[in-house]
């Protein structure tokens, strides 16, 4: 294509769909083009790919914590600014009241300061399907109807340089050539942007493997926690948010799956709870590939999609993961929380791969401007997980690119 974009977004998830939105509703004279792996909005086929990526295959909360993420490194003001917008796209779809999420008893917050973990509430909003769905097809139809808006959906973008001040992405449909790009590319591009953030030698930190567990137990066990979906971190680990009476499911990748949590259809109902483990395991200059390959062989060892096994075999040292050396750190982790879960040696189960796919930190400034001039990064791209945060950096994104 000889046509020059003023925008290049690669990635139609959360973050490339509300960019999109904001630049169609707010920059009308800017010409863009939105380039996906996926199908189209409204023709979805698989679980992470295609507009609006991950959402609707979630449990659908939009975590408040995630405003604190995007803060750090767009400062408060502004990050208040964009849920006032983000809140307002959701008014057109229905009328959603913020969950305050419980505290857990009085006598296990005293049992959680004992043993020195750090308690953090998740107060939440509760997306359903019919709500992601209608939310899908509003900033679609909006986009669709606007004239300055390109898609490009089941496209694989396979390269990206810059000559001079223009960006040039090589897809399997032809090259296209923009001024800006914005990096949006979500759960499913995590492998791929890691790489080309190597090539582009702008990776800051690549120093933590970030993988553990997920536990699942029948909530009876936990009635201390009052349904809190709070998360609890000591050290280098991270426990939760507790998810509450809902399924334990397989969130598929390229060539390995991920245990992920549903609750918010009938149909994945139960009586458990289940929570990530997950720890930043240390490993200088090479997280991501660590990540990627205890992902992978984890995902060899269970023979199917996730495997179900009961917590007392990494105990007992019995577990299939047990001939792993780099999982000798959750038996201690798991006495230590046992601590506060007296059954969980004895009642639980637990979920491998359990895995946190994000890239690796780079250098990004205020504007979500990485070190390579005109180029933009939002929602794990940058590093930073979570549903609302994806939103807000979308959106911050466009504005620090036409403004």
């Amino acid at each position: 294509m000889n046509e020059i974009f003023d925008v290049g977004i690669v990635g139609g998830g959360v973050a490339g769909a509300f960019a999109t939105y904001k630049i169609a509703k707010e920059y009308k004279d800017a010409k863009i083009v939105l380039i996906d792996l996926g199908a189209a909005p409204r023709k979805r086929k698989r679980q992470l790919d295609g507009w609006m990526g991950s959402l609707p295959s979630s449990d659908g909360k939009l975590y408040l914590n995630d405003m604190d993420k995007v803060s750090e490194i767009i400062g408060s003001k502004k990050v208040k600014s964009y849920n006032a917008k983000f809140n307002s796209i959701l008014e057109n779809v229905g009328d959603f009241k913020l969950i305050r999420d419980r505290s857990p008893s009085v006598s296990m917050e005293k049992k959680i300061k004992k043993f020195e973990y750090e308690c953090k509430l998740n107060d939440h909003i509760q997306l359903y399907p019919k709500d992601i769905h209608s939310l899908s097809k509003f900033t679609s139809n909006y986009i669709e109807d606007c004239k300055n808006v390109m898609f490009s959906f089941n496209n694989e973008v396979y390269n990206i340089t810059k000559q001079k001040d223009t960006f040039h992405i090589q897809t399997h449909d032809g090259e296209f050539q923009c001024k800006k790009l914005l990096m949006a590319v979500g759960r499913t591009g995590w492998r791929w942007v890691s790489n080309l953030y190597k090539d582009l030698g702008i990776i800051e930190n690549n120093d933590s493997a970030r993988f553990g567990i997920r536990v699942e137990m029948p909530s009876s066990y936990l009635k201390d926690f009052n349904k809190s979906n709070c998360t609890l971190a000591r050290g280098k680990v991270e426990i939760g948010p507790l998810s509450w009476f809902g399924t334990v499911i397989p969130e598929d990748h390229v060539d390995l799956a991920i245990s992920a949590f549903r609750s918010n259809e009938n149909r994945w109902k139960s009586d458990n709870v289940s929570f990530s483990l997950i720890g930043n395991i240390p490993a200088e200059n090479s997280g991501i590939e660590q990540t990627d390959r205890i992902g992978r062989l984890t995902f060899i060892l269970t023979n199917d999609r996730i495997i179900k096994e009961k917590v007392s075999a990494i105990i007992n040292k019995k577990s299939k993961i047990s001939i792993i050396p780099e999982y000798n750190w959750l038996a201690s982790e798991l006495q230590s929380l046992s601590g506060l879960m007296p059954d969980l040696l004895t009642k639980a189960y637990f979920h491998v791969p359990t895995i946190l796919p994000l890239a690796p930190r780079i250098n990004i400034g205020d504007n979500l401007e990485t070190e390579v001039t005109g180029m933009y990064v939002a929602g794990e791209s940058a590093g930073v997980g979570g549903i609302l945060s994806a939103a807000l950096m979308g959106m911050a994104a466009a504005d620090s690119m036409l403004k």
